[in-house]
């Protein structure tokens, strides 16, 4: 392995070193209004040298899930929730056997907790309201050298509606005492479009988990969220603003008293400001979260974070550039209970970043470089190379092979280095970045009939945090690889048909041997129709999993759901269900199993003028 990483070094200078020898005059590149996921230099997803997907607003709304969590797992090969607790506790979203190292980004700012822990999502996925999201792109494979930390598995791309004209006043009900509310309106004028909106939803009791040592099941009481926002854009512009709340209430097995009540409280906001010049972009974003527990005195963690980022793009003959400088602060503070002292550490983040793209021969060689430069209150300082290599051969057809390879890495999280935390937690001030390599080898593309991808991929990790003796530790090797397709055809006129399957192993090095990690399937297979008819809609979505290491084979899961939505006017009606026919999804961890979501029915009326 340390023979095929100097190859792709030396093959990445020589790629480097055509760049310079091809440099001619500078000519304009015009800056796209967004940046596409995973490329500086690309214009569509399409073009992208990676597997890549988008899920739309349409397949939010018809996806029979009201969990941003559960939403992904539908729509994207290969993406896994390990514990899915719908509202009752955040979800542990996993992409090629990665949870912590998956990097998200809204309106393309990166949003992540600094207070994260390891082994668990370092994003509450509550934290996004669904009916406020226009589209969702994913990129799978190592994004460091575009993102910089946390960029491992792959990066979510979340992005929000723009204000536009007109408005929309949308109710639901469902299973669970389920309520939902939104209502935007928007307006133009004078070089200036402006909106608002707020979304309101609840639900009540339903089971959560199962004591396995008292066989007894508990209840998530109650969840309750609202949010609201404000969009304006001009020409060259947008800026983006998003605040909002929940509470949630839910049943335990205590320490000493059979049931122990637990209650939290979520609280973010997100503000974020784009600026597009002839031939760059200034986009910055500033980001509060909060959680609190209340059940117990003094128990939160804040965390807060300032980006900004500058990029220009330029072209030098056949050659295309984009360079910039980005920056983050990230500040965090947490208290564990009344006894323990109060957190407060603050930390920054640095990155000039280039990436070059030009034609060798029929081939498109691409390399991106970001150098971290990471500055920590009361820890280690690291600086940080993060190479990326691609090179894409496009046929005539319209798909292309591509071949790629990276280097990632994942900053350990402020309560990672500094925690004081309950059980007597003690953070670890001289913990290393976690650090690896990814290997993409794939074709893709498009045609009349859909859009389709196979890839296989390999990922290795050193220095992987794990949580052990009361402290955190780099102990861990971690290894993942597989092979992912996906496949969507236009079969009919009426019709639409999506197929894709996974095999996959992820596993951890444990004294000197390789083990499967726990939870994680070995195969994950997707499918779903869509039939179109006048005012009518109709879908069926299946998708099975199996062979989930620690579990038999009757855990093995396959589940089903449905909708049907008629359309008239300003005016649509939708029939979903999540689950039909009630499976039971069970993750079990130490002595409590977590249910999966029961079989939920919602009924969505929709107003748009």
């Amino acid at each position: 392995m340390i023979h095929n990483r100097k190859l792709i070094v030396w093959c990445m200078v020589m790629l480097l070193v055509s760049f310079a020898t091809a440099a001619g005059a500078e000519q304009v590149y015009t800056v796209p209004e967004e940046t596409v996921t995973g490329s500086r230099l690309a214009t569509s997803l399409e073009e992208v040298p990676a597997p890549t997907y988008v899920i739309t607003q349409e397949q939010i709304e018809r996806s029979g899930s009201r969990d941003l969590a559960t939403i992904l797992e539908q729509n994207v090969p290969g993406m896994y929730v390990k514990q899915k607790s719908g509202f009752s506790n955040s979800s542990q979203v996993t992409i090629r056997g990665y949870v912590t190292e998956i990097l998200v980004l809204v309106d393309g700012v990166p949003y992540y907790r600094s207070s994260h822990a390891a082994g668990a999502a370092s994003v509450d996925f509550r934290n996004f309201p669904i009916t406020n999201i226009e589209r969702i792109e994913v990129v799978k494979g190592a994004g460091s050298a575009i993102y910089g930390s946390m960029a491992a598995g792959g990066v979510i791309n979340i992005i929000t509606k723009k204000a536009t004209q007109g408005g929309t006043i949308e109710g639901e009900i469902g299973s669970n005492d389920w309520r939902r509310y939104y209502v935007r309106g928007e307006g133009s004028g004078e070089g200036l479009n402006a909106g608002i909106w707020y979304s309101h939803k609840e639900e009540g009791a339903h089971r959560l988990l199962k004591d396995t040592f008292s066989n007894k099941d508990f209840n998530a009481l109650k969840y309750k969220e609202d949010a609201y926002g404000l969009n304006l854009s001009g020409k060259n512009w947008f800026f983006k603003s998003e605040i909002g709340e929940y509470k949630n209430d839910y049943e335990t097995p205590g320490w000493l008293t059979p049931i122990e009540m637990n209650k939290e409280k979520g609280e973010y906001q997100r503000h974020t400001f784009r600026f597009n010049g002839d031939s760059y972009y200034i986009l910055m974003g500033y980001d509060d979260q909060k959680y609190f527990i209340l059940q117990n005195d003094d128990n939160y963690y804040k965390d807060r974070a300032f980006t900004t980022e500058f990029a220009k793009r330029s072209q030098w003959g056949s050659t295309l550039a984009s360079w910039g400088l980005y920056f983050r602060r990230e500040e965090s503070t947490f208290r564990s209970s009344f006894f323990d002292p109060e957190v407060d550490q603050k930390r920054t983040n640095y990155a000039p970043f280039v990436e070059l793209s030009r034609p060798i021969g029929d081939i498109i060689g691409t390399l991106g470089l970001r150098y971290e430069i990471w500055r920590q209150d009361d820890a280690e300082n690291y600086n940080e190379f993060m190479p990326k290599l691609t090179f894409q051969y496009p046929l005539d057809n319209g798909s292309m092979w591509y071949i790629a390879a990276g280097r990632f890495f994942a900053m350990p999280s402020i309560y990672e280095l500094h925690a004081q935390g309950p059980w007597g937690t003690v953070g670890n001030p001289n913990l290393k970045p976690e650090k690896g390599w990814n290997y993409d080898l794939g074709i893709k593309g498009s045609d009349a009939t859909g859009n389709w991808n196979v890839g296989l991929f390999y990922s290795d990790m050193e220095d992987k945090i794990i949580w052990r003796n009361n402290t955190y530790e780099n102990v861990d090797q971690f290894k993942s690889y597989g092979l992912e397709i996906m496949r969507q055809w236009n079969i009919a006129r009426n019709w639409t048909w999506g197929l894709s399957g996974t095999w996959m192993k992820a596993q951890e090095k444990k004294s000197n041997e390789w083990v499967n990690s726990y939870g994680f399937p070995e195969w994950l297979f997707k499918t779903s129709i869509e039939h179109h008819s006048g005012s009518w809609t109709s879908g069926l979505a299946l998708s099975y999993l199996a062979n989930r290491n620690g579990y038999s084979s009757s855990d093995d899961y396959f589940q089903t759901d449905i909708f049907t939505e008629w359309k008239s006017g300003d005016h649509t009606v939708r029939l979903s269900c999540y689950n039909l026919f009630d499976k039971e999804f069970i993750y079990s961890s130490s002595t409590w199993d977590y249910y999966g979501p029961e079989r939920s029915i919602y009924l969505t009326w929709r107003y748009s003028f």
